[in-house]
């Protein structure tokens, strides 16, 4: 009798576990730049509390946000291995302008790639010729499509660093005279250094965009049970308080 108790009980807590792994989803990231990861070890900056804002509002559906560098990513897109969904993605950075390939969520977030200059030259853009004959700072790896025009006529001379801090810090000490970074990066680190009015921002960013949430088609019963506790009017009105904290709009 005994023996049954406990293979009752075993089976129960087997039966338990795969269903709380079924109901968690990873959530994966490759921007490692602040506010969207702060700190990667302690889980710090607006994904992770994305992710717990999501788990917050209801119970049926966990999330849990893992780094994981582009390349990788690209590949298990590319062989159909991805499991789980990509956070805080574009369309247009993925191919998938008309929505075809993928899966996607309705827009989380928007952000602004400005073109930032020292405010004792500060720089304009109005068109890539603007950019002509000047150095501009840039993430190794990144596309940038009013940059790369110019690059690709040898006439502007681009200069790659691994993060945007960087980039910042290089505008500082006048080693290029313009960089691309975005908006709540630039607030965000502005903020932490002390660097105030320091820095220029063109009338004309270089683009505005939104992020959103990427899904391989074969994720489909799986993505459309997160898509109803992203279109949840509880998720919905959290996220609007969330996006202000880090200085981004909805």
């Amino acid at each position: 009798m005994l023996k049954k108790y406990f293979i009752a009980i075993s089976t129960w807590l087997m039966v338990a576990f795969s269903v709380t792994a079924a109901e968690t989803q990873i959530l994966y990231v490759y921007h490692h730049k602040p506010p969207y990861i702060i700190d990667l070890e302690s889980q710090k900056g607006l994904y992770f509390d994305l992710a717990k804002l999501i788990n917050a509002v209801q119970k049926e559906l966990q999330v849990e946000v893992r780094f994981v560098p582009r390349k990788r990513l690209d590949k298990q897109l590319e062989q159909q291995t991805l499991k789980g969904f990509i956070l805080g993605v574009n369309p247009a950075w993925f191919d998938d302008r008309k929505k075809q390939k993928y899966l996607w969520s309705g827009p989380l977030m928007y952000d602004t790639d400005e073109f930032v200059s020292h405010v004792e030259q500060p720089f304009e853009y109005y068109h890539p010729s603007s950019l002509y004959g000047n150095q501009v700072g840039a993430i190794a790896g990144y596309y940038y499509r009013h940059l790369d025009q110019g690059v690709e006529q040898a006439n502007i001379q681009r200069v790659n660093v691994n993060s945007e801090e960087a980039l910042l810090e290089m505008i500082l000490k006048r080693r290029v005279s313009i960089a691309i970074v975005s908006r709540s990066t630039t607030e965000y680190l502005v903020a932490k250094n002390g660097w105030k009015r320091v820095f220029h921002f063109s009338q004309n960013p270089h683009e505005t965009y939104f992020r959103a949430i990427l899904a391989p088609k074969n994720s489909a019963s799986d993505f459309e049970a997160l898509q109803q506790v992203l279109d949840s009017k509880p998720f919905k009105k959290q996220l609007v308080k969330l996006l202000k904290s880090y200085h981004l709009a909805y």
